[in-house]
C-alpha cells in the first residue's frame, strides 16, 4: 500500500519559473551558439491525437538519444502529444494528458522513472493553467498561461528538459569528484552513466591517484560499457561478480567509497535501483573494517512522489517483475512471450534500498541527506 501525499501549490514554483526563465534566454539570445550540442529527437510523425502512440514515441526518445533518462523522455514525449492536440479548455487539456500518462505507466513493467516525470509534468500543467485567486488580482504574481502560451513554451523549449538533464548530472560530477579520494578504491556496480561521470571527473584532479573496483553483473551490458569508458580514460579497473562482494569488502581495507546510481528516488530517501543494490548496502554497513561509506548519485527529477509502507514494497509500487517470496511463479512459463512482456528482464529487475542504509545522495543541488529528499520535492516539484 502507498500512500501519495498532495502537493500544495507553491510547490511548482522552481520548475514553473525555470520554464520562463529558459523561454527568456531563448528569445533574447537567438543567434548566441549553444556551448554543447544535444541529439535532435525525432518528432512523432501523426498529424492529430487520434493518431499519436505516446508509447512509441517514449521509446524512440530513449533508443535515439543514450544520454536521455526515463523522466526526461517522458516529459518530452507529453509535450509532443500537447504539440499537436487542438485548442481544448483546460480541464480537457488536463484529463488527456492524464489518459497519455495512464498509457505510459502501463505500457513499463517498472513504471517509476516515468511517474517521476509525468508527475512533474502534469503538476506544471496544472499550475501554469490555474485561474489566479480573486484576492491576488493586485498582486505581483505570476499570471496564469492560456492555452496556446502553455503549449507553446512547452514545445519551443522541449530540447531544454534535456539540456537541463545533462547539466544536472555535470554538476553532480562535480559534487561527486570530491568524495572521491587519493590512494584510496571506489566500489562501484549498475552502469551508472551518473556515477561514470563522477569517475572520469575525479580522474581529471591530478592530485587524485585511485582505483576502482566494478561489480559485473551477468547480462548487464551497461555495466561492461562503463568498464570499457573508465578503462580508456586510463583509470585501473577491476572487475568482479556479485557474489565475490561480500569477500571483497572484508578484505580490501583501501576501499571508503561505494556508489550506486539509481532509477528512481523515493521521498522518503528510499531508491529503487537495480536488483543486487540493497544487498551491496546491506554489506557494506554489516562487514567491519575501514571507513566504507555508501553513496546514491542521482539527479533530483528522478523523485517520485510515493513513500513505501509496506511490503513487499517493489511489486507495491507498481513494478512487475518475478516475485519469488511468494512463490508466484510456480507454474508459470516464464519463456512464453506474452509473460516476457509483462515482466522485467532478469537483468532489468530491481530492488528497494532503505535509506537507513544511505549515507548520502548526491545531486546537482549538493550532497544531501536521505531525510533531505522531502525539501527537494517541495523546492523542485
Amino acid at each position: 500500500m502507498l500512500r501519495r501525499i498532495p502537493l500544495p501549490p507553491f510547490q511548482l514554483r522552481t520548475f514553473y519559473q525555470l520554464i520562463i526563465r529558459y523561454h527568456i534566454m531563448a528569445t533574447d539570445n537567438e543567434t548566441k551558439p549553444v556551448a554543447q550540442a544535444l541529439p535532435v529527437h525525432p518528432k512523432a510523425q501523426n498529424d492529430s491525437p487520434q493518431d499519436f502512440d505516446i508509447v512509441a514515441t517514449y521509446r524512440s526518445l530513449l533508443s535515439s538519444d543514450r544520454e536521455i533518462t526515463m523522466p526526461i523522455a517522458a516529459i518530452e514525449s507529453l509535450i509532443e502529444f500537447m504539440s499537436i492536440t487542438p485548442y481544448v479548455t483546460s480541464m480537457e487539456l488536463v484529463e488527456k494528458v492524464k489518459t497519455q500518462k495512464a498509457l505510459l505507466l502501463a505500457s513499463a513493467p517498472n513504471p517509476l522513472p516515468i511517474l517521476a516525470g509525468a508527475d512533474l509534468f502534469e503538476q506544471f500543467l496544472l499550475r501554469s493553467l490555474r485561474p489566479p485567486p480573486a484576492a491576488s488580482s493586485s498582486s505581483n504574481l505570476t499570471e496564469p498561461m492560456s492555452f496556446d502560451q502553455t503549449r507553446e513554451h512547452l514545445v519551443a523549449n522541449k530540447q531544454l528538459f534535456a539540456q537541463r538533464a545533462q547539466a544536472a548530472r555535470d554538476n553532480i560530477a562535480i559534487w561527486g569528484a570530491r568524495y572521491v579520494s587519493d590512494e584510496k578504491v571506489v566500489l562501484t556496480a549498475g552502469g551508472s552513466r551518473t556515477v561514470t561521470k563522477i569517475l572520469l571527473r575525479a580522474a581529471t584532479d591530478q592530485s587524485k591517484h585511485f582505483k576502482v573496483i566494478y561489480i559485473l553483473e551477468p547480462g548487464n551490458t551497461r555495466s561492461q560499457a562503463a568498464v570499457d569508458e573508465l578503462r580508456q580514460a586510463g583509470l585501473e579497473v577491476e572487475t568482479i561478480t556479485p557474489n565475490k562482494v561480500a569477500y571483497v569488502l572484508a578484505n580490501q581495507k583501501k576501499i571508503n567509497l561505494v556508489l550506486v546510481g539509481t532509477e528512481a528516488i523515493m521521498q522518503n530517501g528510499g531508491i529503487i535501483s537495480g536488483m543486487g543494490t540493497a544487498q551491496l548496502a546491506a554489506l557494506v554497513k554489516a562487514i567491519p573494517g575501514g571507513m566504507k561509506r555508501f553513496y546514491v548519485a542521482a539527479e533530483t527529477h528522478k523523485i517520485v512522489r510515493k513513500t513505501p509502507i509496506a511490503y513487499p514494497i517493489v511489486a507495491k509500487m507498481g513494478v512487475r517483475q518475478r516475485d519469488i517470496t511468494r512463490f508466484e511463479n510456480l507454474g508459470v512459463d516464464l519463456d512464453n512471450e506474452e509473460v516476457k512482456e509483462q515482466l522485467l528482464k532478469e537483468s532489468d529487475e530491481v530492488d528497494y534500498t532503505d535509506p537507513e542504509l544511505i549515507d548520502g545522495i548526491i545531486t546537482e543541488q549538493g550532497v544531501k541527506m536521505t531525510w533531505q529528499i522531502w525539501e527537494l520535492v517541495d523546492d523542485y516539484i
